[in-house]
C-alpha cells in the first residue's frame, strides 16, 4: 500500500498566500493596482498571470 500526503486547505490556503506575498510584497501589488487605474494596466495584468500560475502550482484537493 502507498501512502498519498495530501496538505489540508488550511495548509493549501497558507503557502499560497506566503508564495503570492514573496512574489508581489504588498507595495508592489498597491502599485500595479494605482497604475491599472491610472491607465496602465501591464503590471496588474502581470501580477495577476503570477497569481494564477501560483494557484496552479498549488491546488486544492481534497
Amino acid at each position: 500500500m502507498r501512502v498519498i500526503y495530501s496538505p489540508s486547505l488550511e495548509e493549501v490556503a497558507e503557502l499560497r498566500k506566503k508564495t503570492y506575498i514573496e512574489a508581489w510584497p504588498i507595495e508592489k501589488q498597491l502599485e500595479a493596482h494605482a497604475e491599472a487605474l491610472g491607465g496602465r494596466p501591464e503590471k496588474q495584468q502581470q501580477m495577476l498571470e503570477d497569481f494564477a500560475k501560483i494557484r496552479e502550482s498549488l491546488p486544492y484537493r481534497r
